[in-house]
């Protein structure tokens, strides 16, 4: 079960999964910087400010996952802790995420009930949300 130590203020916008990519595009021109589009390694679009990055990733024009690079809190690795509860409380209820795999660095959490799942690269301090379906065995 995750704890919340206090509540950490995210300023990155909050981009739905699943949303059109133009409301996801909206999102990212709302910042006021410039978009890129980039084709390589993943078609993404990207938009960086002087706190934080955030980038979408589209796919059959909806928006299929986001990351973020965000200096918030990265002080302490309790602090860093508290924010990458704040994200995942973004993207579902505290209590449906778990954490499956940490390799030391990237941590993998699933979220089965809304089907999100989100990778945090530990070095980096980089945020990745992802949409998947779970499939049967059977």
């Amino acid at each position: 079960m995750l704890r919340s130590l206090a509540n950490v203020s995210l300023r990155t916008p909050h981009v739905p999964l699943g949303i059109e990519l133009r409301e996801g595009l909206l999102l990212l021109e709302r910042l006021q910087v410039e978009v890129v589009e980039e084709l390589a390694p993943e078609h993404c679009f990207r938009a960086d400010t002087i706190s934080f990055s955030v980038a979408i990733y589209p796919e059959a024009d909806r928006v299929r996952s986001a990351w973020y690079d965000d200096l918030t809190a990265r002080e302490t690795d309790a602090a860093k802790y508290k924010k990458v509860l704040a994200y995942l409380a973004r993207y579902g209820a505290t209590e449906n995420w778990e954490m499956r795999v940490d390799n030391g660095w990237m941590r993998y959490w699933f979220n089965p009930s809304d089907e999100v799942a989100m990778v945090y690269g530990v070095h980096g301090d980089v945020i990745r949300f992802n949409q998947y379906r779970e499939v049967s065995a059977e």
